[in-house]
C-alpha cells in the first residue's frame, strides 16, 4: 500500500537520528512488519530483512529486531537482482518497486514449485560461507544458528 511505502526508510532515518541524539538509548524493531505481504516466499521475506538489517543495524544503529535466525539469509547470499529489488523496496527508491518484488515472488513460487516438481535444477553457490576468513564465518554460525563448526572455529580464532 502506497501509505506504507516510506515505512522502512523512516524508521532506518529515525533511528539514526534517535541514535545521534540520545546514544544511549536501545531501539528495537518489529522487522517481519516490512515483508507481510510476501508471506509463503521466505526467500523474499528473508531477502528484505536482510537488507533492512544491514541499514537498521550496522549504518543506524538499531539494537534488537525479532528475527527468525533459522531462516535469515546474510546479505551476501543475496542475489544481486533481488537484492537491488530489496533496497529498491526498503529504501522506497522507485514508484513500481513493490511491483517488482511481487515478479521476483512470483519468479520464486514458480522455482519452488519446479523443484517441487522434479523439475528445474538447484542452482549451486558461487562461493560458501565455510570459505569466508574465521571471524566471518563464526558471525555467519551465530546469526544464522548454526553449530555444527563453532568448537573449530573458535579454536582456529
Amino acid at each position: 500500500m502506497e501509505e506504507h511505502a516510506n515505512y522502512g526508510v523512516d524508521f532506518i532515518k529515525a533511528t539514526k537520528r534517535i541514535k545521534e541524539i540520545c546514544p544511549y538509548v536501545k531501539i528495537s524493531g518489529g522487522i517481519s512488519n516490512l515483508s507481510f505481504g510476501f508471506r509463503g516466499v521466505m526467500k523474499i521475506r528473508e531477502s528484505i530483512h536482510s537488507v533492512f538489517l544491514q541499514h537498521a543495524i550496522l549504518e543506524s544503529g538499531m539494537d534488537v529486531g525479532i528475527v527468525n535466525a533459522h531462516e535469515m539469509l546474510h546479505i551476501s547470499e543475496l542475489e544481486d537482482d533481488i537484492k537491488v529489488a530489496c533496497e529498491n523496496l526498503v529504501f522506497n527508491k522507485s514508484e513500481d518497486s513493490t511491483d517488482v518484488m511481487l515478479e521476483l515472488t512470483k519468479r520464486e513460487k514458480a522455482r519452488k514449485e519446479a523443484l517441487k516438481n522434479g523439475g528445474g535444477a538447484v542452482e549451486e553457490k558461487k562461493t560458501s560461507w565455510r570459505d569466508l576468513e574465521v571471524i566471518k564465518r563464526l558471525e555467519h554460525a551465530l546469526i544464522n544458528g548454526i553449530s555444527q563448526y563453532i568448537d573449530k572455529d573458535v579454536e582456529e580464532a
